[in-house]
């Protein structure tokens, strides 16, 4: 797929055809439905076809994919109470940049773009908000993620900072019980090694950076996420009760282990830095589902606000200071628009929690698909000032906002969101 675009002769050109945006789109949240997905891109060299997957030829394909699966118990949750394997928390510089996209592992040619752009910010670090599809087994991680060739499509590699990388589990991942992303996703993550183009390690799902007065902290909202939920369904997705339950939907319950890291290892109330929280799923959505579980856990640890970045929803929205019941205070950013067709056309209809910013524009594409625009963050640390710039796959600059932390009292002066980008279509309440 190509996007017609003013920037078009930035943009990468592959050496094969890439995976267009339109392979994904109608795609359920199911882990069914993502191993059959996947099972159909095994012998499709140009766009998925479903309904063509059902015919008694093709089933001989399918089931094998998924039946191989069904057996095998997921991948065992690390945490770092194995000997010589690090606390999870790494320091960084008080003045650092960090590039940081979602739902961004797809392998079309967006995602390529996406990765160029990130490329060319020059980040210290760059970190992936989960998600590689269809079900992040080994074949979709190579192709996806690493840049290894395994299919006729040109493969995509993610980019790395030039100081390290780090990568979040997502459900996608967990689909296919999780392998892929421990044993070849991770190795490649972490600190930078000088002999590889790669990292010398990430040993688990979740860790922590931090410097003097800010602390990143990378949770796994994913390994508990693979149930199915009703409200994803074409004729209960209009159910507000539904998206916001916890009821009828994966718990995505963060696991014992890292509440005990978090608490004992990384103990956020010991100081009064800021505190930015990463994970795959959020607490709270205007527009879709909400994952309120992993919010209440951190409420138990964590007492005071925080600016917290997450995926799974395939679009860009900001939101104001928010907190479900017996939750704790967050900022939320939702980044879920690395790589998928990006959610659209659709205005936000839960009031709950009020929205500062969403992006409506429709993407320009020889598809003739309605979505909208893939894009990406970069996150820069100056000491306790903290500048964040919301860029698309053009590398237009969106929207800016500018915090600062007191580290004596722990407060959060901020956003200062700011529209850069003239466009009725990018909606911000600039604050």
């Amino acid at each position: 797929m190509r996007a017609k675009s003013k920037k078009s002769a930035e943009r990468p050109e592959p050496s094969a055809s890439g995976k267009d945006l339109g392979n994904f789109t109608g795609f359920a949240h199911s882990r069914t439905t993502a191993h059959f997905h996947a099972a159909l891109g095994g012998y499709s060299s140009t766009t998925y076809d479903p309904i063509a997957a059902f015919l008694p030829g093709r089933l001989f394909k399918w089931i094998p994919h998924v039946a191989k699966y069904w057996f095998h118990k997921k991948h065992a949750f690390r945490d770092y109470t194995t000997a010589g394997k690090g606390s999870g928390i790494h320091p960084i510089a008080d003045s650092v940049k960090i590039s940081v996209a979602g739902d961004w592992g797809t392998g079309s040619d967006e995602a390529r773009i996406v990765a160029a752009a990130m490329e060319k910010a020059e980040a210290d670090f760059t970190i992936h908000l989960g998600d590689v599809y269809y079900v992040g087994d080994a074949n979709e991680v190579r192709e996806n993620f690493l840049g290894e060739k395994t299919s006729p499509y040109t493969p995509v590699k993610w980019p790395v900072g030039s100081k390290g990388s780090f990568a979040l589990n997502g459900n996608h991942e967990m689909y296919a019980g999780g392998g892929g992303y421990w044993r070849m996703v991770l190795p490649r993550m972490g600190l930078r090694d000088a002999r590889s183009e790669w990292g010398v390690g990430q040993w688990a799902s979740f860790f922590c950076l931090e410097n003097k007065h800010w602390r990143i902290i990378g949770l796994d909202t994913g390994y508990n996420s693979t149930g199915f939920e009703w409200a994803k369904l074409p004729v209960l997705q209009r159910s507000k009760w539904l998206r916001k339950t916890t009821a009828f939907k994966p718990a995505c319950a963060l696991p014992d282990t890292l509440l005990a890291w978090l608490n004992s290892v990384v103990n956020p109330d010991g100081d009064k830095r800021g505190l930015i929280l990463l994970s795959h799923h959020g607490s709270h959505s205007a527009f879709e589902g909400w994952y309120q579980i992993p919010a209440r856990q951190l409420a138990n640890i964590i007492h005071r606000p925080v600016i917290w970045f997450w995926g799974h929803e395939h679009r860009l929205a900001i939101y104001e200071k928010f907190a479900v019941k017996a939750g704790i205070e967050a900022y939320g950013r939702c980044l879920g628009h690395g790589g998928m067709p990006v959610g659209r056309g659709a205005a936000p209809d839960i009031t709950d929690c009020r929205w500062l910013a969403w992006d409506n524009r429709r993407y320009p594409s020889d598809e003739d698909i309605d979505v909208g625009y893939n894009g990406y963050v970069n996150i820069s640390f100056n000491g306790p000032a903290l500048h964040v710039g919301y860029y698309d796959l053009n590398q237009t600059l969106l929207m800016t906002e500018d915090w600062h932390v007191d580290i004596k009292s722990g407060a959060l002066e901020g956003p200062r969101l700011k529209k850069v980008l003239d466009d009725p279509s990018l909606h911000c309440r600039e604050t």
